[in-house]
């Protein structure tokens, strides 16, 4: 049996007036007994009330008890989305809302869209779209609106059963369910630019309400889609001290609420400022001070005097608070000792006897070297300390590659530090040479840590790639309006491989490419920062613009066949101000 469940009445009638404010729940009736899958999640009624109704089948049929009394004079609709299915198959009825109004009239307008995160342009689902009109600053987060929807897979939305007048229109991730915006919740929010006024009326055959089945993706994709909403996560506005915890011997790490906090005052007993060595990120929500006194208690008090937000308004006010830091404790080494006591105990339980251990003539610094064959040429390879190196001299270190012959010779190398990280460091060989084995050699003694601890020696090899075995994609940037930032992408677009930041017309090389589908993601870096920058619904600051190219024939995707050379124009500018349009979603795994 895979026939879906017939709808053989409701209660309303489908599009019925002068239907009593008093009502107290709307039914559906079908030919045989049916489920419901994620009531909560695929059921609401439009406009919402104050309260939430409960839905539950009873017999044949689906009932949605109301909490509230509706408002005259107003058109409801009632979406079931997917969550009827015939009992026994689970054969799914098709997607469907019950229309009826309390006035004289049916308003019959609507309005089509799609909703999508704002950074990687994969459709949302489940967001919840609002309509208010005439909004005022605290609507959003404090009012219902006057119509709601959901989005499907697709991240596709119809608002029904429209007046002739002007909306905003929002959407979020309404995780409590309320339909406000909740921004401290962690909820995402998209909002168009302008107000729209509904301009297509609903009619039986219109392909935004025909009643498709979630197997049917060519009529899915071919509905039309009016505006686009591009979900955000707002930047926290309320600073406070999140967390703090001591993440090395003498590093203390301070995470806060907001970007940039003001500390006023910051006092360790028995040291100084100036032995305060200060990092953070770029948003300096989240620091790291090492300590370079000659002695660090076990118990490091930190008081600390920062700027908070102490009300609703965010107003912000001196805050003092005493923090205790404990003494550090190498989860990693604690896991390895627990390892090897797991290794110890015998087939029955019974502890055997642990060989000697072999004490370390002496504690020395960690460092780890880590080269990216694919990137080697473009961004160097990076020497990674554990702890804050002490003045680093790496002329002392060593560079050299392996000729055909045998032969070792000396490379020149140039060393550059993060501009955040103090324990990062890339290094560049000024010779890069295909197919050829190099060295990397860190002697012993060389580099000196905040612990006065130095170094053990450290040599790694590593061998640069053959472009003739790899695939490769020339890129001629065009038309560069603003600062951009091209990321090739793998195929779900979970992952970045390549990043290039341009600043004008230009040609990109992105070589020693592995055979696979690729996508390149355009982000318009308005500022300049080097970042992607969420917006801001208040101030009515849109994130910035992304997009994914389309290569020539339509797909998003580049099949890069295995040592294909490939040559690709971007036109920035038509890139950026194309619509989005509907794309399948990921497959569930």
């Amino acid at each position: 049996d895979s026939i879906p469940p017939l709808l053989t009445a409701t209660i309303p009638d489908v599009n019925q007036t002068r239907v009593s404010t008093t009502l107290k729940r709307v039914e559906l009736q079908f030919n045989e007994y049916v489920k419901l899958v994620d009531p909560n999640k695929n059921i609401m009624l439009s406009p919402p009330p104050e309260k939430n109704p409960t839905v539950r089948t009873k017999g044949k049929g689906v009932v949605v008890d109301l909490q509230n009394e509706l408002l005259p004079n107003t058109t409801y609709s009632v979406y079931f989305g997917n969550a009827i299915e015939d009992n026994n198959e689970g054969n799914p009825f098709p997607v469907f809302a019950l229309s009826f109004s309390t006035g004289e009239k049916v308003d019959s307008l609507m309005y089509s869209g799609l909703v999508v995160d704002a950074s990687t342009l994969l459709p949302v689902e489940n967001a919840t779209v609002l309509l208010h009109i005439n909004p005022a600053d605290t609507s959003l987060t404090k009012s219902l609106p006057v119509a709601v929807t959901r989005t499907d897979p697709y991240g596709y939305f119809v608002l029904r059963n429209l007046k002739d007048t002007l909306y905003s229109l929002f959407t979020i991730t309404d995780q409590n369910n309320n339909y406000r915006y909740d921004p401290v919740s962690g909820e995402q929010v998209g909002f168009l630019d302008n107000r729209i006024t509904p301009q297509k009326p609903m009619f039986t055959y219109a392909p935004e309400i025909q009643p498709y089945f979630a197997t049917d993706t060519a009529g899915l994709l071919r509905r039309p889609v009016e505006g686009n909403v591009f979900l955000f996560k707002e930047a926290p506005s309320r600073q406070y001290l999140r967390s703090y915890q001591r993440v090395r011997p003498r590093a203390l790490e301070l995470k806060f609420g907001s970007h940039d906090p003001q500390i006023l005052k910051a006092v360790i007993p028995g040291m100084d400022s100036t032995q305060i060595i200060r990092q953070h990120n770029y948003y300096r929500d989240s620091l790291i001070w090492w300590l370079a006194a000659p002695s660090v208690p076990d118990t490091v008090v930190l008081h600390l005097t920062y700027m908070a937000t102490v009300d609703s308004l965010n107003a912000l006010m001196p805050r003092t608070d005493t923090l205790r830091f404990s003494p550090f404790q190498d989860k990693e080494e604690e896991g390895q000792q627990n390892a090897n006591n797991l290794n110890n105990l015998g087939r029955r339980g019974e502890r055997q006897q642990a060989p000697p251990s072999v004490k370390p003539q002496r504690e020395s610094m960690k460092i780890e070297v880590t080269v990216e064959p694919d990137v080697l040429k473009s961004k160097g390879f990076t020497v990674k300390f554990n702890d804050l190196p002490i003045d680093p001299d790496f002329t002392l270190t060593q560079m050299t590659r392996i000729t055909p012959q045998e032969d070792t010779v000396s490379v020149a190398f140039s060393v550059s530090r993060d501009s955040l990280d103090l324990c990062l460091y890339y290094i560049f060989p000024n010779t890069y040479m295909e197919g050829t084995p190099y060295r990397y050699l860190i002697p012993t003694d060389v580099f000196t840590d905040i612990n006065g601890y130095k170094n053990d020696s450290l040599m790694t090899a590593f061998e640069t790639l053959l472009s003739d075995d790899f695939g490769s994609l020339t890129l001629n940037v065009q038309s560069v309006f603003t600062p951009v930032i091209i990321d090739l992408m793998n195929e779900g677009r979970t992952q970045v491989l390549r990043t290039h930041h341009i600043l004008s017309d230009s040609t990109v090389v992105i070589p020693y490419l592995k055979a696979g589908k690729y996508a390149l993601r355009i982000t318009g870096d308005t500022n300049g920062n080097g970042l992607w920058d969420t917006g801001n619904v208040t101030i009515r600051r849109q994130a910035e613009k992304v997009r994914i190219f389309r290569f020539p024939g339509g797909s998003s995707l580049l099949d890069l066949a295995e040592k294909m050379e490939l040559t690709q124009t971007l036109d920035i500018e038509q890139v950026l101000n194309q619509n989005v349009t509907l794309t399948p979603p990921a497959r569930k795994r």
